[in-house]
């Protein structure tokens, strides 16, 4: 057919061919212009029935006249032949699009602006009472200046129109099928929202929502099962736009988002809500490092470096990288650069401090992590009594260089000391360095010296947040006595009392219930929590746990994930999503979260090659990848850096027992235990690694034995 002429339209190549035509691009003799032109199959067009189909297509399509939508210019016949003359979009394929940027998802403004264009043209369609019905990343041609046009309205069905379609019977592409569509049953425009629903989901993520090896598979999860959370593939993507394509891929219809009106309205508030978080700041605050005589100073450093973390926490358009993911990285000669690009940060403050006698010297400096240099540095020189003066000054600098505005209640809380005490703050700082020295013994100074911040200052928050702390760490990790559960909640309730702006200490409120196995409580919390504030790791991760320890894997798989784009420096919430797929049976995604885990540590201790956790956890995850020799390679570092660590030991117990070295494996779970990690009976129990372990007696009686 190439070369022909048909009429005055000379057909020039192929462009592509579906089930209801063929199309090829000609041009136009009478106009002189480029078209598009659309076949009816011959051997349909002789079937009345399918012409008259054809006709209403078109008919139908010629109607709209929106710039998101191709545009139609004729219907026309020549002998055997019927066709639709049409716009020709010089562009690609949304679905051509999305396989060029595989490895490099499109950017979430991109998405947003597609997705805008594509209700808008919907929008003009489903006014005229028009359903297309094969929605379709194929069927949607994106020009060369980024417009978006939706094509082939082949399946579109006029209100009140003839009905061409036999009950029971389908219509449509498989994988972008509505359950009404799979199920042959009468359609509306809800139909269109699911498989733009589908095509959201697919240019976002990169992969379908539902699949299978043939149609019928395919059809059976569109019918039977809930697609993978977004976040499990791409974890940049605004939480409150994953929201949008959850509701537009519900299978009951009433639950279904009722109108593309709706879908142009939450996606717009979500292209501005994209633009803010695209200039929301980041930063990590490393450890100042000590340039006093007396080396005993060195709690001081750390003490005005976690000042410093936690006043800048207070600015909400700041994203503060947490202490503890800093830790890591406290007295090491790091690239703050490499470290800034680990943690995914926009910048790095690091600094020096020098005390002596009354007087003491803090000089900072802000690198920007793109190019490595400093946008800002300071020196300041005071008396010790001026300590908060320099702090509070300091967070205001940095948000000035950062270019980050502060509102009212943010200013004052900045200018607030945390106690007028210099005797009780210094109690409080050596109380937090014996906190992060790790060690019963430690743990048990860090809580006198928080108790003696608090005799000085009976209203020091700060003071109760570190007792709140240390009696959790007494109780998770060293003796496990029920009486620190109290403690707990009674340290809570003093800071809540002291200051309400405190609101992650309700998180520990959340931790006490899930060990008093007051699961459901727990949860009512932590979601109450959540609703208040969306951004806490610590609230995900435990919601996590508990959705997992109670068996409700979809729902701790969503939170995991959740976490996961909370922490993207941090290997812990893929560790958990691991073992929910491999308790789901779904191997593949087991092994591509243990990958990740895997990755995520090979960059820590790039940078820190002593963090004995992460080291553990990767050699949990090579084990359970095969890998057997890297897996005794990382234990060995974990014995040889970690040997009193009861989180360490237990995970190289879980390690030993995916070796099945079971003699290993029960000889690390009773050193954890002994030291004190009792506290995971209840955890081990429906650990994934212990499968093998589950009828031993001697796994059992150290069960038995732990609870006692």
């Amino acid at each position: 057919m190439i070369g022909e002429t048909i009429l005055h339209y000379k057909i020039l190549e192929k462009l592509g061919e579906g089930g209801m035509g063929v199309v090829y691009l000609a041009e136009d003799l009478k106009l002189e212009r480029k078209v598009a032109i659309k076949f009816l199959p011959r051997h349909i067009a002789a079937n009345s029935q399918e012409r008259e189909r054809f006709k209403i297509e078109a008919k139908a399509a010629a109607s709209l006249n929106h710039p998101n939508i191709a545009t139609i210019y004729a219907i026309e016949e020549s002998g055997d032949d019927t066709f639709i003359v049409m716009e020709y979009i010089d562009g690609k394929e949304l679905k051509e699009i999305v396989r060029a940027n595989h490895d490099k998802p499109l950017l979430t403004n991109d998405v947003i602006n597609y997705a805008i264009q594509i209700a808008e043209g919907l929008e003009a369609a489903h006014k005229k009472g028009i359903v297309h019905r094969d929605i379709k990343s194929q069927n949607i041609m994106i020009t060369n200046d980024g417009k978006v046009k939706i094509m082939d309205f082949g399946l579109a069905k006029v209100r009140g129109g003839t009905q061409l379609t036999k009950v029971g019977s389908t219509v449509g592409t498989a994988a972008y099928m509505s359950p009404e569509q799979a199920k042959g049953e009468e359609v509306d425009h809800r139909t269109d929202i699911w498989s733009f629903g589908v095509v959201l989901y697919e240019i976002i993520s990169g992969k379908f929502p539902f699949k299978g090896d043939y149609e019928a598979a395919i059809l059976y999860t569109i019918l039977n099962e809930d697609p993978k959370p977004i976040r499990f593939f791409r974890q940049d993507i605004p939480e409150n736009l994953e929201a949008l394509v959850v509701k537009m891929l519900q299978k009951d219809l009433n639950q279904r988002v009722n109108s593309t009106v709706e879908i142009i309205k939450q996606l717009k508030s979500k292209e501005g809500d994209s633009k803010i978080k695209d200039r929301k700041k980041s930063i990590a605050v490393l450890y100042f490092e000590n340039l006093s005589s007396e080396k005993e100073n060195e709690y001081f450093c750390a003490g005005i470096t976690e000042d410093i973390m936690v006043d800048l926490s207070k600015i909400k358009e700041l994203r503060v990288i947490p202490r503890t993911d800093v830790l890591p990285f406290k007295s090491k000669e790091v690239n703050s650069t490499k470290v800034g690009e680990i943690l995914g940060v926009s910048h790095i403050l690091e600094g020096s401090v020098r005390k002596a006698g009354q007087r003491i010297r803090v000089t900072t400096q802000l690198v920007d992590i793109k190019n490595g240099f400093p946008i800002w540095a300071e020196r300041y020189d005071r008396l010790l009594e001026d300590i908060f003066e320099v702090q509070i000054e300091l967070s205001q600098k940095i948000a000035e260089a950062l270019k980050v505005s502060l509102s009212d209640s943010e200013k004052e809380m900045l200018a607030k000391k945390p106690t007028e005490d210099l005797r009780a703050h210094d109690f409080y700082m050596r109380g937090r360095e014996y906190l992060t020295a790790s060690g019963k013994n430690n743990n048990e100074l860090a809580i006198k010296m928080f108790e003696h911040a608090i005799a000085i200052d009976k209203n020091y928050s700060l003071a109760y947040v570190g007792l709140s702390d240390a009696y959790s760490f007494q109780y998770i990790f060293y003796d496990g006595d029920q009486k620190w559960l109290g403690m707990i909640i009674s340290a809570n309730e003093k800071v809540k009392e002291l200051d309400p702006n405190l609101l992650e200490i309700e998180i520990n409120k959340g931790v006490v219930l899930y060990y008093q196995k007051r699961f459901e409580e727990a949860k009512r919390l932590l979601k109450k929590f959540i609703e208040k504030k969306n951004d806490v790791y610590l609230a995900y991760f435990w919601l996590g746990t508990i959705e997992e320890v109670t068996k409700d894997h979809s729902e701790a798989l969503k939170h995991f994930i959740r976490a996961a784009e909370l922490k993207p420096y941090s290997e812990e919430p893929w560790i958990h999503i691991e073992m929910i797929y491999r308790r789901l049976g779904e191997l593949a995604e087991a092994r591509k979260a243990s990958e990740k885990a895997i990755d995520l540590v090979k960059r820590k201790v790039g940078i820190n090659a002593k963090d004995g956790i992460a080291l553990s956890r990767a050699a949990a995850n090579f084990a359970i990848s095969g890998n057997k020799d890297s897996a005794l390679e990382y234990l060995n570092k974990v014995l040889e850096i970690a040997p009193n660590d009861g989180l360490a030991l237990y995970n190289c117990a879980c390690t030993y027992a995916q070796l099945n070295m079971k003699n290993e494996s029960f000889e690390y779970l009773k050193k954890a235990i002994k030291i004190g990690f009792k506290n995971i009976i209840g955890w081990i129990e429906n650990d994934p690694d212990f499968v093998s372990c589950r009828d031993d007696p001697d796994f059992k009686e150290i069960l038995i034995k732990a609870g006692d």
